[in-house]
């Protein structure tokens, strides 16, 4: 008996864990992103491995979406919880424990027997019934295709907010050099007014007038001057580093994302519908639903288990087989089983309401794209006449038809039509970038995208 209890010891200790704690350090932790580089040397590498190679050019999108890939932490969380859903299935696939008992007495009169002495051990073995293992299994499974796809969609829309970022940042780039330009222009024009003015040509009111554009062009390059700024901190906390890190780098001028809406409507939805990862998130949360339903179902049949013994009867050995229903479901399990029914219509109609939400954005980003590239054209023909009248100014000047306040007015125009005309394009960028979110388009580029299910070697500064 002894060697039997000592060995069931030592298999008990030996199948234990052990905690291993770890605690967060906040601090050191706000000190790793405080030193986050785009010059470190294990991320170097890891945009050379997948094709990035940042040159004297600049950082484009693409570059930087492959740095926030590497250090933005949701998909650290993303990935946690796609391992924790397939440990998960380790869990499901056990089958129910087995458990020991034992006893160990002594009689008070021992007239007839050999021994005073009663010692029994025995076992507990259950056997599911009714497919219960399998539908756990396909329920764990099912939660590990829905962790996978959130996974996914962490690493498509953190790259996808870097394109964001950047295509703002080029944007407020340009919104600044033509406000810069018109601030020349107005300058320029005031100056010859001025001019004018001294001369006794023109009426003070003039001068005013100009003066209240100088003004104004003057506040509007000072906040686009702020909007760049602001806009290249947020493209650094798209990243993922430290908008000092950002600073002194040169960005890549982003092409232009272009309008798709002249393909088909049926085949942009199409495309949506296959790239888009909360479709299939959808879909495997209406798995994971059904397979919960099976596990409901499975619960409305007893568990059968089994139960062997061995006895020290004072003196008289004996032995014995115990079956058993440990679980009897008298009801049937009908109140699991009509709320995992109800569960299963809930993600069945979420699972509609996602696809319908997706076919509306394409819609909706397909008809902004085609209002963007109406405007678009209506800025390029009002940018063309303004050249059309300053070339004939131009010979009007040289003829000595017209003066050089006339010329100067023709030129402001021309500028302004220029900026008109790089707003609209920025808008057709801003809805061509719309409708790439909207079919689930990664950002364009000569890259490799990594696999979001693989951890990313970091250097210790950067963990």
């Amino acid at each position: 008996m002894k060697p039997l209890l000592l060995s069931l010891a030592l298999a008990l200790a030996s199948a234990c864990a052990h905690y291993t704690p770890a605690p967060l350090q906040p601090a050191a932790l706000a000190d790793a992103y405080a030193g986050r580089r785009l010059d470190d040397p294990a991320l170097r590498e890891f945009l050379a491995e997948h094709g990035a190679n940042p040159a004297d050019s600049g950082w484009r999108s693409t570059d930087l979406a492959l740095v926030a890939l590497y250090f933005q932490p949701a998909l650290d969380r993303s990935r946690a919880a796609w391992r924790a859903a397939r440990a998960a299935e380790r869990d499901a696939k056990a089958r129910p424990p087995a458990s020991v008992q034992g006893e160990l007495g002594r009689a008070t009169s021992s007239q007839v027997f050999e021994s005073r002495w009663i010692a029994g051990l025995n076992g507990i073995f259950t056997f599911e019934l009714g497919g219960k293992r399998g539908a756990r299994v396909a329920a764990t499974r099912a939660r590990t295709a829905v962790a996978e796809a959130e996974l996914e969609e962490t690493a498509w829309r953190t790259a996808l907010a870097v394109r964001r970022a950047a295509v703002e940042l080029h944007a407020a780039e340009e919104r600044l050099a033509d406000a810069s330009a018109e601030q020349a222009r107005v300058a320029a024009f005031g100056g010859g007014l001025r001019r004018r003015y001294a001369e006794g040509v023109i009426g003070r009111s003039e001068v005013n007038q100009i003066e209240t554009e100088e003004a104004t062009v003057a506040g509007l390059v000072r906040r686009e001057r702020e909007t760049v700024t602001a806009d290249r901190i947020a493209l650094a906390h798209a990243v993922g580093i430290p908008p000092e890190a950002l600073e002194r780098q040169s960005i890549a001028p982003e092409p232009v994302p272009e309008c798709a809406a002249r393909s088909a409507a049926d085949s942009l939805r199409t495309l949506a519908l296959r790239r888009r990862p909360e479709i299939g998130r959808e879909l495997a949360a209406y798995s994971v639903a059904e397979a919960e339903l099976r596990v409901a179902v499975a619960g409305s049949y007893p568990d059968f288990s089994i139960g062997p013994a061995f006895a020290w009867d004072q003196g008289i050995p004996k032995w014995s087989l115990l079956p058993g229903l440990p679980r009897i479901p008298l009801d049937g399990n009908r109140g699991p089983i009509a709320e995992a029914v109800a569960r299963r219509s809930e993600a069945g109609a979420r699972f509609a309401e996602v696809q319908e939400a997706t076919i509306a954005q394409v819609d909706s980003a397909a008809a902004a794209c085609r209002v963007a590239g109406v405007e678009l054209e209506s800025a390029d023909s009002v940018r063309a006449a303004t050249l059309r009248r300053v070339e004939e100014g131009q010979a009007a000047y040289e003829r000595g038809e017209v003066g050089v306040i006339d010329l100067a007015t023709l030129e402001l125009e021309a500028t302004r039509a220029l900026r008109e005309l790089h707003l609209g394009r920025q808008r057709a960028a801003a809805a061509g970038l719309a409708l790439e979110a909207a079919t689930g388009a990664w950002p364009p580029g000569a890259v490799t995208w990594p696999d979001p299910r693989e951890a990313r070697p970091q250097t210790e500064a950067s963990r």
